[in-house]
């Protein structure tokens, strides 16, 4: 099974008799199966059926049932769906009892039955006759550690049916017994690919996710008989056998290129001639040790599609993506895509007539463009013809309007005339419907709202699995908070791990961004923070923006530093304020009680004299005031007298 990780292709594979291909794609906010033949003039199957909103499919794979085909489709709420492609529907539902993720689905012939797992580990055997559970049982109850299954095979061992349990390493489980026989370690990564050796019990071959060997496991002896790298990350493999003495393992990396190793079961090492100065028993020595020793080869052939060059307008027509390959007898059948969606076939000879492999050096298949035309549901010139029609100018119909000759008629009189009572009747019922249209329209501004949110995490969905930057630049341009935050809740939390090494990667290039992102960045670790924390190698999948963050981390005490010498300068700024003003105040206080005390000379005098004592506390005050005002009015009286008779 081919799984892609780039595009609306999420997995596909070939049929057993490689008539038909199976494939999963995205299409807007639901997962679509698409099921069409590889060769249209043997058969015309071409069907499409679409999943509900929120079921995601995880894996795909072809079931044997009589002698039909069906599709078992392993979602992500813990069912697999059983489709029928012939007729276009869902015969059956297998509902497992932990409604956990599926990981994978395999149909045994070994067992006549189908198996799947979970992500936590959970092994399901179903009969396939009645669609029902069998039973069900734990990896980890036979390990001692915990660890998820991510691929199932079965096998022959010692004439009783056996699992192949692939998860960093192979475990070998005896099904009657429910025990672990066997354990191959395999590989650093989560295993995707386990291949047993068609009519052999003994050799089956594994693959890990981004890693680039594949190895050659033998079940008697316990150990690696051979290792084959590739040039780059492996997504598929697929085996290929002629005869005992021919075959061949075609590989499909990351960068959608094949890479062909020549008869990958034969792994006798070729004999090289003894030197001169070695002895016989250093030559046996040495033999020996190169029986023992695990081979390590190297692709022989490495196959490319490009577009031919007058065509080559973008990086992507240098290189087409190959999704799925298979092998038939001596030719290879492979597929990609056009436009994202429809799928082609073509063959490639691997074998001549006398069995000489043609795969040889690097290979350039030039594809030209295709003219995706339907001669059923498309007009000749690709335009759906159940659409409505492209605009032209010549082809615009008018409607409405006035003609020019009408409109110089139109007198002065009409255009003055007064408004009747039936005028105003009619205006103020227009003017009450508008009041209830802008009430409705406020309601369906706030459903708006929340359809904008659903559309919105549906482009950031889309963005993300088609790695579509300018549109993934449409939805990171808002910045309000609860658009952003209803719009994280609502994504899939297999994606925010993408979505943060994007935020990052826009981070690194424009530091200035990094206000507007916050916010995205801050509801990304609030809402998924648990998810991504349960995610093995998060700290490789995070360095980026881990290194953004440390970095902008860093400066927090030389900010902290510089706030702190502005709030004492402030604090000394404002205390500097206040003393001016409190020296203010105490002067004129001072003043105003030096005005309010009056002096009076007769107290003084009679003080001298000693008619008044100091301890004489009965002395009225106030009485002592009125006197000292009543002699000042009669000096001021005989002042004016004494003026008066000057004056005559």
């Amino acid at each position: 099974m081919s799984v892609s990780t780039a595009g609306p292709l999420i997995c596909s594979q070939f049929d057993p008799s490689n008539t038909y291909l199976a494939s999963a794609i995205v299409a807007l906010d639901s997962h679509q199966i698409k099921v069409q033949s590889v060769n249209a003039s043997q058969s015309s199957l071409d069907t499409s059926f679409n999943l509900d909103s929120g079921l995601k499919i995880t894996c795909l794979s072809w079931v044997s049932f009589g002698e039909q085909q069906l599709v078992a489709l392993a979602l992500n709420n813990g069912s697999v769906l059983i489709y029928s492609p012939f007729t276009n529907q869902i015969i059956a539902e297998l509902v497992s009892t932990t409604n956990l993720s599926i990981t994978d689905f395999h149909y045994s012939p070994v067992t006549s039955s189908a198996w799947s797992s979970d992500i936590n580990g959970n092994l399901f055997e179903w009969d396939m006759d009645s669609f029902t559970l069998i039973r069900q049982f734990a990896i980890t109850d036979l390990l001692e550690t915990s660890e998820s299954i991510n691929k199932i095979s079965s096998i022959t061992y010692d004439s009783k049916p056996h699992l192949l349990v692939g998860s960093h390493s192979v475990y070998l489980v005896d099904l009657d017994n429910l025990q672990i026989i066997k354990t191959f370690p395999a590989h650093v990564q989560p295993i995707s690919n386990i291949y047993p050796v068609p009519d052999n019990t003994d050799l089956f071959f594994t693959s890990a996710k981004n890693d680039r060997f594949i190895n050659l496991y033998s079940i008697q002896k316990n150990s690696t008989k051979a290792i084959f790298v590739s040039q780059l990350s492996i997504s598929l493999f697929s085996l290929g056998i002629k005869d005992e003495q021919t075959s061949i393992l075609l590989v499909i990396n990351e960068a959608g290129n094949l890479e062909a190793f020549q008869n990958p079961l034969n792994n006798d090492p070729q004999s090289t001639p003894a030197s001169p100065s070695s002895t016989p028993t250093q030559s046996k020595k040495r033999r020996r040790h190169q029986l023992n020793a695990v081979q390590s080869r190297s692709s022989n052939a490495y196959v490319k599609l490009s577009r031919p060059s007058i065509e080559i307008k973008n990086p992507n027509d240098s290189n087409l993506i190959i999704n799925s390959i298979t092998i038939n007898h001596d030719s290879i059948i492979y597929s990609w895509l056009e436009h994202s969606s429809v799928a082609y076939f073509d063959t490639l000879k691997w074998l001549d007539e006398s069995n000489n492999f043609l795969l040889k050096g690097d290979i350039m298949l030039e594809k030209s463009r295709p003219n995706l035309k339907s001669s059923v549901s498309h007009s000749e010139k690709g335009h759906d013809v159940a659409a409505t029609k492209h605009y032209k100018e010549g082809n615009a119909i008018i409607t409405e309007g006035s003609q020019y000759g009408d409109v110089a008629n139109v007198t002065d009189d009409e255009e003055e005339e007064e408004e009747t009572l039936a005028d105003k009747l009619d205006k103020l019922s227009t003017d009450q419907q508008k009041n209830l249209s802008n009430n409705s329209n406020k309601k369906k501004n706030r459903s708006s709202k929340k359809s904008n949110t659903a559309t919105l995490t549906i482009i950031l969905a889309q963005s993300l699995k088609n790695n579509d930057h300018s549109l993934l630049e449409s939805v990171l341009v808002n910045r309000d908070p609860n658009i952003v935050q209803n719009t994280i809740a609502r994504l899939d939390s297999s994606l925010a791990v993408i979505l943060l090494d994007r935020l990052s990667e826009r981070i690194t290039r424009q530091t200035s961004r990094f206000d507007q992102l916050n916010f995205w960045l801050k509801w990304i670790i609030i809402i998924h923070g648990g998810v991504l924390s349960s995610l093995p190698n998060l700290n490789t999948k995070l360095a980026n923006l881990h290194a953004i963050l440390s970095k902008k981390a860093n400066t927090l005490p030389r900010l902290l530093e510089l706030q702190g010498r502005l709030t004492m300068l402030h604090q000394q700024v404002d205390l500097k304020k206040e003393i001016l003003n409190g020296d203010q105040f105490v002067y004129t206080s001072d003043n105003e009680n030096e005005d309010a005390v009056e002096y009076v000379e007769e107290i003084d005098d009679a003080q001298f004299k000693g008619e008044l004592s100091e301890d004489d506390e009965d002395l009225d005050m106030d009485d002592l005031q009125d006197d000292y005002e009543d002699s000042e009015s009669e000096n001021d009286d005989a002042l004016d007298q004494s003026d008066m008779l000057i004056q005559n």
